[in-house]
């Protein structure tokens, strides 16, 4: 017996380390076979759920779970899928083979040639599934009965005997409106343009008509009876259709011009089901336009909710070319002026929408007149389908643009506007804050970032009121700058409160400032955090009496889970919390309560649970990543310390799978600012675009340290330092890391503490240095190109956290541009510069780089051509994530130097030679 035992003891002793010992070592060839899981959809009665598998190369899966049977079908290469609104049908578009289409483009073949989409539909409750080759689009009613439209790629008069005129962009293609459920299905050809009315099974058309004329038509379909009312046939160009909810009122711009006028006289028409006629609602002889002002036909009508409004655009009529000179008799000059608003850098960025801005007037049905919303002096103007109360909310900037080069952000001036009179009040200048308007049309609010309060203009009362203290706003935001608002959930029915954050909590606040705010869930005694789940995109203002869902989160031992909250009483109820990251994407069904979660861990992939709102009965239904158990993962801790001034600092630390204190491990130093609120947070294979990954590098026998960083303004250097350094010795504290096996990995802000730590340290090994700023005086004048502001701001306001202009505070700058102390790296360093980079000038790394290659310091620089501020492209994101493994690799691990680190790729050898071999 005692022999038996000792077998079985044995036995058990070793079926781990065999476990063990066949985990297999990641390569980027896992980069390829770990699937995400993307558009989640449900059901309107919650008995369908559809969302696609997708791998990191090759074909997707889209599949279909059966919430009451637990029965699944899958269907290859599928994508873009929806639920009718009548839980009928699933419709999907299935996209070719990638290995094929790979092939077909390695062999040039000409567009035209590839191969199409296919529509798919499968009838719910069958196994159904229907398919139509050569789909390029398809819609369904949003809230309407169970139809679906879909529109046919061109068919060249070759295919089809049969066609009068070509199919294309000019004269349309084929669209076919179907019903499912039977099978029936109407033609309806030479579509250029159609759009669903959301609950009327009507479908407005744009169509060039079955003969050779090419007449524009425009007309209504009825999918219930297979009738169609004609709108327009008349020649011309139509566009930006609009068409009511119930397919009763239908708006568009018309272009009936036949003279081919440098300026269109461009309409506004309107058709009323009604009246059976289509009326000229604005035109260029509209006498409540401006001179030389015209209908915009950029803006696309908006009819209010009731039916009422139709909310429309009017513009300046745009400038003409001179078309008595050559284009190489034209000079080609900027023109940088100090009375510019914006910097000519954004200005150019601008030009497109700046030429298509429109200025909203609306078209009252009832009373049949024309009011004017806004103009030059305000030029921005809130309109929505909802915005069915008597006023809305204006605001102008243009007063006040210069400041946004050194502030980072613009002021406003808020008005007041009546839609019956247009009438126009200023109620405030000179805000910082977004302005909108509340859901009964009572009040106007917004958060000032001036002091940090909540304001409402009462408009009955035509009165400015403050409704709360400084309570609400970031109260984290370590940056020289004003902070931003915590946020907000909503009102509440009536107008009666706004529901707002501070930074644990949610608040009821009177909009009135009669009341004092109302604390809702009292979480900061327990440094607990609260914040509202969306079930409904659709809400317009919550019940007083509602009960709404809520992610909680712990910011001590980052748990988080799920609670429930009555906002009218404040009964709540706790529903499950625990070592997890539970999503904040949660999908709900519309008519039932059923809803679709998930919950995550460093270890746990977040596959997709269904339950309902009791949360009682809980089913895990996917299982994405199984061959996750076939390797080495690793664990997750948080960890403290204590720095030289006593405060104590959070962050992570990743260690591999059967971890021993006892071995001596390799260390990477990953951080940016804060990251330990991420401490449940899973983290799947992936080739990132700017950081390490964990469970990859972890897979390989690496520990990874990620500290918080606390900023003192003014020394942005020395906070890292002393933050990073300080916690690097700690963790060396522990016995477990190798401190001649030290590297450090950050990218753009991380970037630049990296370039700054060595300078002021040895104690790293290694280190690779994304998009680093090293020179803050070069770069203080520089542009952001990809917003063209100046990057001004960015030191003296936000996170640079300089606080001061360069002529203020020189010293500031140089102390803490790396660029000044090159001299003083003794750590080899890869830079990851690209050079479309619109967030840091690309010349930065260049600085960095020369710098230490005249001082014959190792360096290498990657630059991953038009690409911005991280490579985008996955052949791109591959590449760097397998050089900066190398990288790590060899000074960490002694893995042999490769050829592109001990030769470089010279210029020549460009797109020949990678140099990832070993010479």
């Amino acid at each position: 017996m005692r022999t038996v035992q000792f077998l079985l003891i044995q036995i058990a002793l070793i079926i781990p380390f065999c476990v063990q010992s066949q985990s297999k070592v990641m390569d980027p060839s896992v980069y390829d076979i770990w699937n995400t899981i993307e558009n989640i959809k449900i059901s309107n009665n919650g008995d369908w759920v559809s969302y696609e598998l997708t791998p990191g190369k090759g074909d997707g899966t889209l599949i279909v779970y059966n919430t009451r049977t637990a029965e699944e079908i899958k269907i290859s290469r599928a994508e873009n899928a929806r639920f009718d609104a009548g839980n009928n049908f699933l419709a999907f578009m299935i996209v070719p083979h990638a290995d094929s289409i790979r092939q077909l483009k390695l062999a040039d073949t000409d567009k035209d040639k590839m191969p199409k989409d296919t529509l798919g539909i499968l009838v719910l409750g069958s196994q159904e599934i229907r398919k139509v080759a050569r789909v390029k689009n398809y819609k369904i009613p949003e809230k309407g009965p169970s139809f679906i439209a879909y529109q046919m790629e061109k068919r060249s008069m070759k295919e089809d005997s049969t066609l009068v005129k070509k199919e294309g962009d000019d004269n349309g293609t084929m669209v076919i409106v179907a019903n499912p459920s039977d099978s029936t299905e109407v033609q309806l050809p030479f579509t250029k343009e159609y759009s669903w009315s959301e609950r009327g099974g009507k479908i407005l058309l744009h169509q060039t008509g079955e003969d050779s004329t090419n007449v524009s038509l425009i007309s209504i379909f009825n999918a219930r009876n297979n009738e169609a009312d004609t709108i327009v046939s008349d020649e011309g160009k139509y566009s930006k259709l609009s068409i009511n909810e119930d397919g009763t009122l239908c708006a568009f711009i018309a272009d009936r011009d036949t003279n081919d006028l440098d300026i269109k006289p461009f309409e506004l028409m309107f058709w009323n089901s009604d009246s059976m006629q289509v009326n000229v609602i604005a035109d260029t002889s509209s006498t409540f336009l401006f001179e030389n002002w015209q209908v915009s036909p950029h803006f696309k009508p908006v009819f209010t909710e009731d039916d009422v409004r139709i909310f429309f655009g009017v513009a300046p009529e745009p400038l003409l070319k001179d078309t008595t000179l050559l284009d190489e008799e034209k000079p080609e000059v900027e023109v940088w002026s100090h009375t510019d608003g914006r910097l000519y850098t954004q200005q150019k960025l601008r030009v497109k929408r700046d030429r298509e801005k429109s200025y909203a007037m609306y078209y009252d049905i009832q009373r049949d007149t024309v009011i004017r919303l806004a103009a030059k002096p305000i030029p921005d103007t809130y309109i929505a389908d909802n915005l069915t109360g008597r006023y809305t909310v204006g605001t102008n900037n243009e007063d006040h643009l210069q400041p946004i080069s050194w502030l980072g952000y613009d002021y406003k001036d808020v008005f007041l506007i009546d839609l019956i009179s247009g009438k126009q009040r200023r109620i405030t200048k000179e805000i910082d804050g977004y302005p909108d308007i509340s859901p009964g049309g009572k009040y106007i609010y917004w958060f000032a970032r001036e002091d940090s309060c909540y304001y409402s203009y009462d408009i009955s009362q035509l009165k400015l009121n403050k409704i709360s203290d400084n309570q609400f706003f970031d109260e984290r935001n370590d940056r020289p700058m004003t902070p931003y608002p915590s946020g907000m959930i909503g009102w509440t029915e009536g107008d009666l409160f706004m529901l707002v954050y501070d930074h644990y909590d949610i608040w009821k606040v009177d909009p009135r400032g009669r009341q004092t705010p109302t604390n809702l869930t009292h979480g900061r005694p327990f440094q607990t955090k609260f914040r509202h789940i969306n079930l409904d995109r659709d809400v317009d203002y919550y019940p007083n009496d509602t009960t709404i869902m809520l992610k909680v989160f712990d910011e001590k031992d980052k748990y988080s889970g799920y609670a429930m909250l009555n906002i009218g009483n404040g009964d709540y109820r706790l529903i499950e919390q625990g070592p997890f990251d539970y999503t904040t994407r949660v999908v709900k069904a519309k008519d039932s309560d059923d809803l679709i979660f998930a919950k995550s861990s460093f270890e746990r992939f977040p596959d997709l649970i269904h339950t309902d709102m009791s949360f009682g009965d809980q089913r895990i239904f996917t299982n994405a990543n199984p061959q996750q158990s076939e390797y080495a993962w690793g664990s997750i801790e948080l960890v403290e310390w204590t720095r030289d001034n006593g405060e104590v600092t959070k962050g992570l630390l990743v260690k591999p799978e059967n971890f021993d204190p006892e071995k001596k491990y390799p260390m990477i130093v990953n951080f940016y600012e804060k990251s330990s609120d991420g401490l449940h947070r899973h983290r799947a294979p992936y080739p990132h675009r700017s950081t390490i990954n964990y469970s990859y590098y972890t897979n390989k026998g690496y520990v990874i340290f990620n500290p918080d960083v606390h900023y003192t303004n003014g020394y942005p250097g020395q906070s890292c330092y002393d933050a990073v350094v300080s916690g690097t010795k700690a963790m060396i504290e522990k016995g477990f890391i190798d401190s001649t096996r030290i590297g450090l990995q950050g990218h753009s802000w991380g970037g630049y503490q990296i370039a700054h730590l060595v300078t002021k340290t040895d104690m790293f090994k290694c280190a690779e240095s994304g998009a680093p700023v090293v020179n803050m005086i070069s770069a203080y004048g520089g542009i952001r190109w990809g917003s063209g502001m100046s990057r001004m701001f960015q030191y003296e306001q936000t996170q640079s956290r300089l606080g001061a202009t360069l002529w203020e505070r020189p010293d500031l700058y140089m102390e803490n541009s790396p660029i000044f102390n090159i001299d003083k790296v003794n750590t080899p360093v890869l830079i990851l510069h690209n050079d479309k980079d619109g967030a840091v000038p690309w010349y930065q790394g260049i600085e960095f780089f020369v710098a230490m290659r005249r001082l014959g310091k190792p360096c290498w620089m990657l630059n991953y051509n038009d690409e911005p501020h991280w490579p985008l492209k996955r052949p791109n994101r591959l590449d760097f994530n397998k050089r900066m493994e190398q990288f790590f690799d060899h000074y960490l691990m002694d893995a042999p130097m490769p050829s592109w680190m001990k030769r470089g790729v010279p210029a020549v050898e460009k797109g020949y030679l990678d140099g990832f071999g070993i010479e």
